[in-house]
């Protein structure tokens, strides 16, 4: 309300990425575009901006490894769209979870909103119990808003179902420039909301909890947007939070960081009281194969078997490793620190007899190695498999080699990605 420029992002899958609404992160008629225009209307500043990082056809299991590669290294608030895309088992609630956390535990502390769009495929397949009920699962566990057109709209697409697809929706699960409307809308007023409250509390004409921290000796500690503490500002760098050798003291990694009045549990979701002394903090690494700042180098394909594919453009938008040879092998270098080693791969859609798989393992850990098919029965989409938990802390390889017989050539298989904790 002071006026500071923002930066604000956007993580997200199609709606976000405008599919069907203009084909362009920064179309006129998509909600970021919309919510960023009203923002500046209410607090013009010719120095805030938005990053649009949604992409189609992507659930959070991405992003919960890769999201740095889709996030500025200085933001003030991140908002996620990910209710009509993420599924609904309990390794997508862990996987949101992740993302969530990842981002709060970032050095910059930036604000969290979940957004939540409502698309009619998903009530044929789940009625009311979408993938959204996890979703706010994780946002009541690290007290976050989640905020949803579903509430508001579930009537009237109860009502006439046609009519209502018909309004919002260019397919069943993509919003036209009306759904898109709704949801800068609902977004908007929410933030209105907040700013009357905000308003409210410094006119003296309502009360609210200041954020303070058990460090803290006056309110005025609590510093940043939205009681974020920007790297660099009056608090952090000053050598308040200075070790011994005068360097920016790190957050304890085996319990959560904090932000002003905000703490960020200690454990994880389905952690268990025992779990908690030998907790460690996930930190993502992702190597992935449409990083084009930091890609792999090409002597890690040379003889391997794998080749590099990028798309020229088109609706063919994915990056991959691929090899149609049998026992062509690949091996990426990771680094691990809470055990969690996933393959990232491109599901094709086919029945088994035309598909192809592979084997995955860590570092000599054949025996341990997992088999991974591309068969699939809805469509071509990237999937997470889990290849390997336990892994100690530090640098290891992924190794990965084609099955078949040696004959001939087999169907390619697409690596996407391949993503550690």
């Amino acid at each position: 309300m002071s006026g500071q420029p923002i930066t604000m992002s956007v993580l997200g899958s199609s709606i976000s990425a405008c599919h069907g609404c203009g084909d362009d992160p920064l179309a006129q008629n998509c909600w970021p575009t919309r919510f960023f225009m009203w923002w500046n209307s209410v607090f013009p500043n010719p120095a805030t901006q938005i990053t649009n990082g949604a992409r189609r056809r992507t659930d959070s299991s991405y992003f919960a490894f890769c999201h740095s590669h889709h996030l500025p290294d200085e933001t003030d608030l991140v908002i996620m769209d990910f209710d009509t895309e993420d599924r609904t088992d309990d390794q997508a609630l862990e996987h949101f979870e992740l993302l969530v956390r990842s981002i709060l535990n970032r050095h910059d502390s930036p604000a969290i909103i979940i957004l939540g769009h409502f698309a009619p495929q998903l009530q044929m397949s789940h009625g009311f119990n979408g993938p959204e009920f996890q979703h706010s699962v994780v946002a009541q566990y690290y007290d976050i808003p989640h905020i949803s057109i579903k509430g508001p709209m579930y009537e009237e697409f109860l009502s006439d179902p046609d009519v209502y697809a018909h309004n919002y929706h260019v397919d069943p699960v993509l919003a036209n420039p009306r759904g898109h409307e709704l949801l800068s809308d609902i977004l908007i007023s929410y933030f209105q909301s907040q700013i009357c409250r905000g308003w409210d509390v410094a006119m003296g004409q309502a009360y609210d909890v200041p954020v303070t921290s058990g460090q803290s000796n006056k309110a005025t500690d609590a510093k940043g947007l939205f009681g974020g503490i920007r790297a660099g500002g009056e608090g952090m760098m000053n050598g308040a939070n200075n070790d011994a050798g005068g360097h920016p003291a790190e957050k304890d990694s085996t319990t959560g960081g904090t932000s002003g009045g905000f703490k960020i549990p200690n454990g994880r979701i389905a952690s268990r009281p025992w779990d908690l002394p030998n907790f460690k903090e996930a930190r993502p690494f992702c190597v992935a194969a449409d990083d084009l700042i930091n890609p792999l180098p090409p002597s890690l394909f040379y003889g391997t078997g794998f080749h590099v594919y990028h798309p020229t453009g088109g609706d063919d938008n994915r990056h991959y490793w691929y090899s149609v040879l049998p026992t062509s092998k690949l091996r990426v270098p990771i680094k691990v620190t809470a055990g969690d080693v996933a393959v990232y791969i491109l599901e094709e859609g086919k029945s088994p007899e035309q598909s192809s798989s592979i084997e995955c393992w860590v570092d000599d850990n054949y025996g341990g190695r997992m088999r991974i098919q591309n068969s699939g029965t809805s469509g071509v989409h990237p999937k997470l498999i889990v290849i390997d938990h336990g892994v100690s802390t530090g640098p290891h390889f992924v190794e990965c080699q084609l099955m078949g017989d040696d004959v001939g050539p087999v169907e390619p298989f697409k690596i996407l990605g391949i993503f550690a904790t």
